[in-house]
């Protein structure tokens, strides 16, 4: 009775050891991945289809300390860096007078690969929601965003 009180006991400390450096691993991996985890967006013409850019532009996200993301002259590529504590983000376009809102709402879920915790985050967009002013319409081509992963997924269809 002794010893398997003992080992259940030994057991019951181990997992809980590992619990605690599993979550410590994942706050880090949240934090440290957060600006790996971006939407990469680009921009196409409503009437040809073809690649565009906007002058002139600023783009804002929406409840964050460093809220300026851009500030060009010139943009037909972008990164927008989604919020992983949360499950939803949203931007802000400003290009010349005209301002338009994009808002994602995303799944989170951890995969395991290999590395230091062997965790990593990886995003699935549900929707994209925007405002019409200048932007026709954005398309979602690849739904899962990948760690430090180089595919376009959305085009965002401008006037």
């Amino acid at each position: 009775m002794k010893k398997r009180s003992h080992n259940i006991l030994t057991m019951l400390s181990a997992t809980l050891a590992a619990a605690f450096a599993l979550a410590a691993c994942n706050a880090e991996d949240d934090m440290q991945l957060s600006y790996q985890h971006t939407v990469q967006a680009g921009l196409y013409s409503m009437h040809t289809h073809n690649d565009t850019t906007l002058t002139q532009v600023q783009i804002f996200g929406i409840g964050r300390e460093d809220s300026l993301l851009y500030d060009v002259e010139t943009i037909g590529k972008l990164f927008l860096n989604l919020n992983l504590s949360r499950c939803t983000t949203e931007f802000v376009f400003c290009t010349q007078t005209l301002q338009d809102d994009i808002f994602f709402t995303y799944r989170k879920q951890k995969e395991p690969v290999s590395g230091s915790s062997g965790i990593a985050m990886e995003l699935t967009l549900d929707s994209v929601g925007h405002t019409t002013t200048f932007i026709d319409s954005i398309a979602i081509v690849e739904s899962k965003i990948r760690y430090n992963e180089s595919l376009e997924n959305i085009q965002i269809f401008v006037y």
